[in-house]
């Protein structure tokens, strides 16, 4: 049996090397999309704190602390419920998501909060016939928009702001980059090789390559149970994390199906066009 000559060998190992970064290239860019449709899309966050019942928990959060501050003004539990609902903590969660997506890291706006504060306390004040120091009243209304404040807020998005609009900026130009090349590497491969099944049998490695890669990160995030062992102080913040995190896994899942399937698809190819070539000789 007659060895390779030497040229075909190396070209043999470029176009193998070509398939593992062809690979890398296709792991990367998932990755990017994931992060690109789970972290940078406001839409996303929105949906899934709708589906963990966000609003909701973080109203009761709310209300539990600021009938704590109530206590000490004298005012009952019931007068809070008056003060703040979900509507609300939902229209300024959107609000607050929309600034900070669009470049603007405003803190939560307070006002309609402060708004339904003084009403709701005139409104109890009329009913009791009680009677409260202006300073008392000013006190107790800064102290309960600082609460909500800093209930909505979430965690390290304002120390993140810079990274996280730098990266948002990045993220696409990159995948589009790393899209181009992976183009690019695909047609080199096409038309590297004299006998196009060689070509499928090139990408049958890189789509098997990244397969194997995505399900090791499926397998890792579906072990740990997506995000579930984060330690956040809000219970409402856990649930939105968990929901997310579930929500990557299985994207991942999808992810890994696709690439298994392509990889598949490219083999059968291969195969079919070897035999071709094989009963054309």
């Amino acid at each position: 049996m007659s060895k390779k000559p030497l040229s075909k060998k190396f070209r043999d190992v470029l176009f193998s090397v070509l398939s593992f970064i062809l690979a890398l290239f296709l792991f990367l860019n998932s990755l990017c999309i994931l992060i690109s449709v789970f972290v940078f899309n406001k839409n996303v966050w929105l949906d899934q704190m709708n589906a963990s019942n966000y609003y909701s928990d973080k109203t009761d959060e709310i209300k539990n602390k600021l009938v704590n501050l109530g206590n000490a003004s004298g005012l009952p539990a019931e007068f809070f419920d008056r003060v703040v609902d979900s509507i609300q903590v939902s229209n300024d969660t959107e609000n607050y998501l929309d600034a900070y997506f669009n470049g603007s890291n405003d803190l939560i706006d307070t006002t309609a909060f402060k708004q339904t504060f003084y009403t709701q306390l005139d409104e109890y004040v009329k009913e009791k016939n009680a009677k409260i120091d202006d300073s008392n009243v000013d006190y107790l209304v800064k102290n309960a928009e600082h609460i909500y404040a800093r209930s909505l807020e979430i965690p390290l998005f304002y120390r993140l702001f810079a990274y996280f609009q730098a990266l948002k900026g990045w993220l696409p130009v990159v995948i589009a980059v790393i899209s181009a090349l992976s183009l690019a590497i695909v047609l080199i491969l096409l038309f590297g090789n004299k006998w196009k099944h060689r070509a499928f049998k090139y990408y049958y490695y890189a789509c098997a390559g990244a397969f194997l890669s995505l399900i090791a990160s499926s397998i890792y995030m579906t072990a740990v149970g997506g995000l579930r062992k984060i330690v956040l102080e809000s219970r409402a913040l856990y649930n939105v994390a968990v929901t997310c995190g579930t929500s990557v896994t299985v994207a991942l899942w999808v992810i890994c199906g696709f690439f298994f399937i392509t990889a598949f698809v490219m083999f059968f190819i291969y195969r079919t066009m070897f035999f071709k070539s094989l009963s054309s000789d």
